[in-house]
């Protein structure tokens, strides 16, 4: 789970700081920036399993397009920070369990454009790295308990820079268990930095560093949900992957998985069970989600059955249906874990369903327990009708601001998130208070006013 994300030099972000919770609501007017915060999410997330390269070529647009471009300046240096909250255990690549000793860190990312002499960019590097615990006495974290989160009182930061002469060089620290099990003190492990083209997150592959390894999985499984109805219609083979897609085009194969890991003789479906009473919840025409699956069957479907005893298959549910059955499967789903970033929910849902959708998401969030993996849930929408079925603590309204220039009276324009909705009282300043009526003033807004 991610708790707090600061960003700067990236796209429309600048000293940009926001607190998460496990359901967060992004609320704001389109090009007011709830999509670039998926962006940079997207990316960090990227960049802890690939080369920079990769990663860049995986987002939208160009790469020079994602520094952060203004009428005055053209920044070549973004940075990230992230804080996360880790689960108490984890298991590495060859199912072996590991224990977090501290759950609560900090990671920092900075990334240069570099040039030539001729001023043309000649690449993307990694410029500064860096990993370390976040202590008790200095952890703001307010919606769980700190009494049941492990934290350490090591002194050494778990991967940090420094130089070996004119080399720059990122230090990791192993901190895995030996075979007494006491915690391992090694020399660190040395990466030359000069012109890193991977984060050395990325290289951690192993439970040798188990807090890392942790981070790594954390920022790994950022999904984001982009349904594409007609992939989602699909019959699956029996060797899809049992993790949907982003475009859901393995939605099948996911359903017939949790059918068959959570089926009982007492409640054969399963899972699916509680997949079809949500989604009946939502579309009251809806009875029940059907999985055509089995030792006899050579690939799997599914239809949905509605109240007065018609079958539809995939072929013919709606695009609206099909996005609702996706994101319920995620959200029912026992195996679930991770962070879920999903836009405009409310798509394809009576506006009179939309508060049952909303706590059918914040629920899903609530079940949590501190030996687990935290399942985390932001959305982004410019929905009147979302807004009012958020709780205060839930909503984040997005806007862009502008400043002028001094030397030039140009305009700059920055995104600016805000949390900590009160009733009757309002503080313009960033990440202070604010009221849900200013909130309904934002998403009035034409683009790019104050």
């Amino acid at each position: 789970m991610i708790t707090r994300i600061e960003i700067d030099g990236f796209k429309s972000f600048e000293n940009f700081s926001l607190n998460l919770r496990p359901f967060s609501a992004i609320v704001g007017p389109n090009a007011s920036g709830k999509s670039n915060l998926f962006d940079a999410l997207k990316f960090l997330s990227l960049l802890a399993q690939t080369d920079v390269h990769s990663a860049m070529q995986s987002m939208r647009g160009e790469p020079e397009e994602l520094f952060r471009i203004t009428t005055v300046r053209e920044h070549t240096r973004m940075k990230f920070a992230v804080e996360v909250l880790l689960p108490r255990f984890g298991f590495d690549p060859f199912g072996a369990r590991f224990e977090i000793n501290a759950q609560r860190l900090r990671y920092e990312l900075a990334l240069t454009m570099r040039f030539d002499a001729q001023r043309v960019p000649t690449g993307i590097v990694v410029e500064e790295e860096s990993c370390r615990h976040i202590a008790k006495k200095d952890d703001y974290i307010g919606f769980i308990n700190k009494s049941l989160v492990s934290y350490s009182s090591r002194r050494n930061p778990f991967m940090e820079m420094s130089r070996e002469g004119k080399v720059p060089v990122i230090q990791i620290r192993q901190d895995g268990p030996t075979e007494t099990g006491a915690s391992k003190r090694g020399r660190p492990l040395k990466l030359a930095a000069g012109e890193a083209t991977r984060t050395a997150l990325s290289t951690i592959n192993t439970a040798e560093f188990p807090h890392l390894f942790a981070l790594r999985e954390v920022l790994s499984e950022i999904s984001f949900l982009e349904i594409n109805p007609s992939e989602a219609r699909k019959p699956n083979d029996r060797f899809e992957e049992k993790k949907l897609r982003a475009d859901a085009s393995n939605l099948a194969s996911v359903l017939a998985h949790i059918k068959d890991e959570t089926g009982t003789l007492d409640r054969p479906e399963g899972a699916i069970a509680d997949i079809s009473v949500d989604l009946s919840s939502l579309i009251s025409t809806v009875k029940r989600v059907k999985v055509h699956s089995g030792s006899n069957v050579r690939e799997y479907s599914f239809s949905i059955e509605t109240e007065d005893g018609l079958e539809f298959s995939s072929r013919l549910i709606s695009d609206g249906t099909l996005r609702l059955l996706a994101l319920l499967t995620i959200l029912d789903d026992p195996f679930r874990s991770g962070i879920l970033c999903f836009e405009e929910p409310d798509n394809g849902v009576h506006e009179g369903r939309i508060n049952d959708l909303i706590n059918i998401l914040r629920e899903s969030t609530l079940e949590y327990e501190m030996g687990e993996s935290p399942f985390q849930i932001i959305i982004n929408t410019h929905s009147p009708a979302v807004l009012t079925s958020l709780l205060p603590k839930e909503i984040i309204a997005a806007d862009l601001v502008s400043s002028s220039n001094p030397k030039d009276g140009r305009s700059v324009h920055r995104t600016r998130m805000r949390i900590g909705v009160e009733e009757d009282s309002l503080d313009l300043e960033p990440g202070s208070m604010l009221t849900r009526a200013e909130i309904g003033r934002i998403l009035k807004k034409k683009q790019g006013q104050a």
